[in-house]
């Protein structure tokens, strides 16, 4: 059942580089939001890449207990992963955990839309005010830029979405759901060859020719595609969505079409199963891979992922 957080204090983690820049522009409505609630609230910006896990984890470890991600989903799987690092680096238990928030200021925000987190502002910042939340599942990645662990809660993009995902990132002017179709139609030109993989869980070994794998905590990824349709964050088990086999470039079009209702997994040639631990390990050092939209690895040759059930306290509608 949602509890009440009891922090006094708010800690507001600002990415004022999301949304190509635009975020920033959103820092005087929120703290205004907060000042004229007469609501405690420390708000800091980051300033290079990974500094939202070290400005969190400092929180936490000095003494904050409601942490919020102000950004898109890579601020917040930032803030996600300084928070459990602190957690567990102090020994807390679930109970005195830290609750983590939202405010969704960033360029997909696929994690906010599947947590009902609203994007309009005052909306998101009233849902922190009230407090509310629920124990949701989180995960950890093992591979590529991070060997020693990468802490997520909405997924991991193996093959053709991840290299969508990379080229969208790097439009400069151009943003949202329409990065990630221009991106789309930038990587068709030079189409990717499937890759020999082998799947393992602790109850089945899968080996396979393919271009794409999603190990889904959440939903969407992307801005746009459904690649985990019957996904849920709060079931303890991942879903992994996966092509059973290679798709021709001819053919390509008529899938990821599905990608954008959900339905791949009612066509021949997309599978799923659950798990809460799943290893993928390539014959080459040929994974591209991303977690919650942050590059993993632009080639590796393996990497395992864990489910940590109902472990992550997250503030959002029921």
């Amino acid at each position: 059942m949602p509890q009440l957080a009891q922090s006094n204090e708010v800690f507001i983690v600002l990415n004022p580089n999301a949304a190509k820049g635009r975020a920033l522009s959103q820092r005087d409505a929120i703290e205004r939001y907060f000042s004229e609630r007469r609501i405690a609230c420390r708000m800091v910006l980051t300033e290079r890449p990974f500094d939202a896990i070290e400005l969190a984890r400092e929180a936490v470890l000095a003494g904050s207990r409601t942490i919020i991600a102000a950004g898109g989903d890579g601020t917040v799987n930032e803030v996600v992963d300084g928070v459990v690092r602190a957690s567990r680096q102090l020994g807390l238990s679930f109970e005195d955990s830290p609750v983590v928030g939202l405010i969704p200021i960033g360029r997909g925000n696929d994690f906010a839309w599947f947590a009902k987190v609203p994007k309009d502002v005052g909306e998101a910042c009233s849902l922190i005010a009230g407090g509310k939340w629920d124990a949701i599942d989180y995960g950890e990645l093992f591979g590529g830029r991070f060997p020693e662990g990468r802490c997520f809660v909405n997924g991991v993009g193996i093959g053709f979405e991840p290299l969508v995902n990379f080229v969208a990132s790097e439009f400069k002017r151009v943003s949202g759901m329409l990065s990630y179709l221009l991106g789309f139609l930038k990587i068709m030109i030079h189409y990717p060859k499937p890759v020999s993989v082998r799947i393992r869980t602790d109850q089945e070994e899968i080996t396979i020719d393919t271009q794409q794998i999603s190990i889904c905590n959440g939903r969407r990824m992307g801005s746009t595609f459904i690649m985990g349709p019957q996904a849920e964050l709060d079931d303890g088990l991942l879903d992994v969505v996966y092509a059973n086999k290679p798709i021709k470039g001819s053919q390509i079009l008529r899938y990821a079409v599905r990608f954008f209702s959900g339905s791949q997994l009612k066509t021949e040639r997309f599978s799923m199963f659950r798990t809460t631990e799943v290893s993928v390990t390539a014959q080459e050092d040929s994974l591209v891979c991303h977690t919650d939209g942050e590059a993993v690895s632009r080639g590796c040759g393996s990497i395992k992922v864990k489910l940590f059930p109902g472990q992550l306290k997250f503030i959002r509608k029921s």
